[in-house]
């Protein structure tokens, strides 16, 4: 039976681009701010589209994956701040009156930086598995082009390159949207889904 995809189409599409634009010019002070909140915006739209996608298709996967990337990065932000913070308050004690407890705070500081790392790292590979599971269900060789560029500019990034590379990657993510067919039909027993001509 035919589904129809037009609005999760939109959806992840416009999503997609506030994401694009809210992540990589959201470092502009004053303006970030509002682009920041735009990404955030982009990545509850790309959610929804997901899981509309899922729904309408039988397969959870792209949602559920996609779902934990973002809840493991905002979850290990949130805890990490806190971490942080704690850590900033107890190391001027170690300064200005050499005690000794200040040292936990940057112990503090540096757990907050390798669980936010640890974070980053899992939120990628949930990102990739939700990108390859999409591909999967629809057929999209653009989502799997996303999952793909996306490994490749996380391994790369620690020499700046995977900047470029995960660029290209949120480029694949746009295309991939505005490829999707408006209609699908799916295949009994199979976990792909063909478009209708």
């Amino acid at each position: 039976m035919p589904v129809n995809l037009r609005s999760e189409r939109n959806l992840g599409l416009i999503g997609s681009v506030l994401v694009l634009v809210g992540g990589f010019l959201g470092i502009i002070p004053y303006i970030g701010t509002f682009l920041g909140t735009a990404s955030l915006v982009g990545q509850v739209l790309i959610l929804i589209a997901l899981k509309g996608i899922g729904d309408k298709l039988g397969d959870d996967r792209p949602f559920r994956y996609y779902l934990y990337s973002i809840v493991v990065v905002i979850g290990a932000l949130i805890i990490a701040g806190i971490m942080a913070l704690v850590g900033i308050l107890t190391v001027p004690s170690f300064v200005d009156k050499g005690d000794w407890t200040g040292l936990v705070g940057v112990g503090i500081i540096s757990m907050a930086l390798l669980l936010l790392l640890a974070a980053i790292i899992l939120g990628i590979y949930f990102s990739i598995k939700a990108w390859r599971a999409t591909y999967e269900i629809t057929g999209v060789e653009e989502f799997d082009k996303v999952a793909t560029w996306t490994k490749w500019g996380a391994i790369t990034l620690i020499i700046l390159v995977g900047v470029i590379l995960l660029l290209v990657a949120a480029i694949y993510q746009i295309i991939a949207f505005a490829n999707l067919p408006e209609e699908m039909e799916s295949r009994e027993g199979t976990s792909a889904f063909n478009p209708i001509s």
